[in-house]
């Protein structure tokens, strides 16, 4: 290297003579060589960068090996000994070697990396949903924010969803199945999602399923009378009297000389219709039968049959006002509407609400019975009103029996339709056990009905389970799935008296022993048996895996089955095989008759006769059975009123 710039210094600053013996006027110097005539002959001065006798030879310089990487352009210095390099865009170092997108591609997931003029600078272009500042490593749509199967759509740093199947909110979190929806929590209360139905959070003392009832209205006692009807007007309210009655409270009944006038005038009427009705028939079938030459029909004649063979009603067609009452051979149990008054509403479901009202003469002439009447909420859906149409054809259906609800009657000739069933007084056995466990005085509560009591003894507990297996014996004998058989519908009658009821899930499966369930609907996911769960199949196999989590519930007062678990978790966990743990206070001969109810296979699993036989040999000596005063208080999970499972339960 040192002789090279010796060289280039020696050929800066002193010419590079080349003698010739030419002279300068026949011969002429190249590449820009300046000729002077020697004494020796001419010489050539070669300028810079070229040699030879007459400069035509060029000397190498130090870009000649072009040592500039990646199209750099080189630029000799210092007499063409030192060379400096101008590097492209994006590059950088000596040689242009150091690249500014890196090897391999700076960005990442498939984007494309951009230099920059200014020195090692780049810029990522990213696919969209990706950040340039994090060279396209970060997404707002990874992990995916958008729920029920949501699509993610990245704008910038935030994201779009666009949701599937009728799903709203801005993730899409709200299911088009969402039960909480349009909120049904009245009142400013809190809708949780429970499965396919919810339970309202009330607020600022309202109560009521549905929240409905606001610590301040004024119809909470009704003060209409004579059966008025109160609505409510702010801070007031008016009443729309019944029956005749007047004044602002209807405190004046009607006239009971002018209302049985005016009743005997209606009957007399209608009887003098009816009577001419039957004449014209008689008249028009006799002139009929001259016509035809006297031969009497079939039914005429005294045969009792019908000339058509009709096809027996099935229960799912009850939707049919005539298959209902002509073809399924129920006495009907028809009661005039005006013959109802009705006091308040004492429940509410989903779909349906229950009033307190007395009919006259349902059970005897002259006497007004207290009853409970179920009607539908005017939201009801298409479904629900199938449900209640059946739910009332499968009452009809039934004899009466001590240990399930009885149908006093029903009004099916407008809407709403009314199913008028027994009224019990005490509520349902789930209030009640917690009532016991927790001393918590329910608000149905019929002081006057029975004492009382602090604690149940197991003789009591044992009793309740003997008596609601009587009930679902006969169900079962009548080929009904009951279907929601738990605590919370078991109604309490005169001495405690336990009465399955609430037949809103129930079916008749008199042409076969299982039932197929055709759409969805509310289901009670705590109670099912796995083949109701995952196959949409009920027989009466699947009311006794329910009975067996009633009486779990009966040994811990009430208690909420598989705490700390969601609906989907119950399930998951049940096809895992597990079930409800023993408590510590229960006999493993108690355990037993629950986990026997609780076998996988149907067949495998006890009938209600058999229960009923074994519930009584284990009621003849209760007291070895159940140790009460061992129950454990803190281990299993009891709900407040109005209040949310999901507070219990993992989301």
């Amino acid at each position: 290297m040192a002789i090279w710039i010796i060289l280039w210094f020696f050929m800066l600053f002193v010419a590079v003579p080349s003698v010739r013996a030419q002279s300068c006027m026949t011969d002429t110097c190249m590449n820009g060589g300046t000729c002077m005539d020697g004494m020796g002959g001419v010489v050539c001065t070669c300028a810079m960068g070229w040699t030879g006798q007459n400069c035509e030879d060029a000397m190498p310089d130090a870009c000649s090996n072009t040592p500039c990487q990646n199209n750099g352009s080189c630029m000799p210095v210092m007499g063409m000994m030192m060379y400096e390099c101008m590097c492209a865009a994006g590059f950088s170092g000596r040689d242009c070697e150091m690249d500014a997108c890196g090897n391999p591609n700076r960005c990442h997931n498939g984007g494309t990396c951009m230099r920059e003029d200014s020195g090692n600078m780049y810029e990522c272009i990213c696919p969209p949903g990706f950040d340039p500042g994090t060279d396209c490593s970060d997404s707002p749509c990874m992990p995916n924010p958008c729920q029920n199967g949501g699509q993610c759509t990245p704008q910038g740093n935030s994201y779009d969803c666009m949701c599937q199947n009728g799903a709203t909110g801005n993730n899409c979190q709200n299911s088009a199945n969402d039960p909480c929806m349009s909120n049904p929590c009245q009142n400013g209360g809190q809708c949780t999602p429970q499965g396919n139905s919810y339970d309202c959070t009330c607020q600022n003392g309202a109560t009521g399923n549905n929240c409905q009832n606001s610590a301040d209205d004024p119809c909470m006692p009704n003060p209409c009378q004579n059966g008025g009807q109160c609505t409510r007007q702010g801070n007031s309210y008016d009443c729309t009297c019944q029956n005749g009655a007047t004044g602002n409270n209807c405190q004046n009944a009607a006239n009971s000389s002018t209302t049985t006038i005016i009743i005997v005038v209606v009957v007399v009427v209608v009887v003098l219709i009816v009577v001419l009705v039957i004449v014209v028939v008689c008249i028009v079938k006799r002139s009929r039968r001259k016509r035809r030459g006297g031969r009497p029909s079939a039914v005429e004649g005294g045969h009792g049959q019908e000339l058509t063979k009709k096809k027996k009603s099935n229960v799912y067609g009850i939707d049919n006002r005539q298959a209902s009452t002509s073809e399924s051979n129920v006495p009907s149990k028809e009661f005039p509407r005006d013959k109802l008054h009705m006091f308040g509403q004492i429940g509410s479901g989903s779909f349906a609400v229950v009033y307190k009202a007395k009919a006259e003469g349902i059970v005897r002439r002259g006497t007004n019975t207290t009853v409970a009447v179920k009607m539908l909420k005017e939201s009801a859906t298409p479904n629900d009103q199938s449900d209640f149409k059946k739910e009332l054809q499968l009452y009809s259906m039934l004899d009466q029996h001590p240990n399930v609800l009885s149908m006093l009657g029903c009004c099916t000739d407008k809407d709403p339709m009314y199913i008028i069933l027994e009224y019990v007084p005490h509520g349902n056995l789930q209030t009640y056990l917690r009532h016991i466990r927790t001393g918590m005085e329910p608000i149905y509560l019929n002081k006057a009905g029975f004492k009382e009591k602090k604690d149940l003894t197991p003789t009591e507990i044992l009793t309740f389970a003997s008596q609601v297996v009587r009930g679902m014996e006969y169900l079962a004998s009548k080929q009904c799935i009951h279907r929601d058989l738990a605590t919370r519908n078991i109604l309490l009658g005169e001495g405690l008296i336990c009465k399955v009821s609430d037949f809103g899930l129930a079916r008749d499966v008199a042409e076969k022993s299982q039932y197929e369930m055709q759409s969805q609907g509310r289901v009670p996911v705590r109670w099912m048996a796995p083949e109701s769960l995952l196959s949409n199949m009920y027989t009466s196999k699947s009311d006794v895996w329910s009975f067996g989590v009633l009486l779990w519930e009966l040994v811990t007062l009430g208690s909420h089955p598989y705490p700390g678990m969601s609906s989907q978790k119950v399930i998951n966990e049940l096809k895992k095989g597990y079930r409800l743990p023993k408590p510590e206070h229960c006999s493993d001969d108690i355990y037993k008759v629950m986990v026997d109810c609780w076998q996988e296979k149907p067949e495998d699993r006890p009938d209600f006769a058999g229960l009923h036989t074994t519930i009584d040999d284990i009621l003849a000596d209760a007291a070895g059975y159940l140790e009460m005063g061992n129950l454990n208080q803190d281990e299993y999970v009891y709900l407040e009123p109005g209040q949310s499972s999901s507070s219990n339960e993992s989301a």
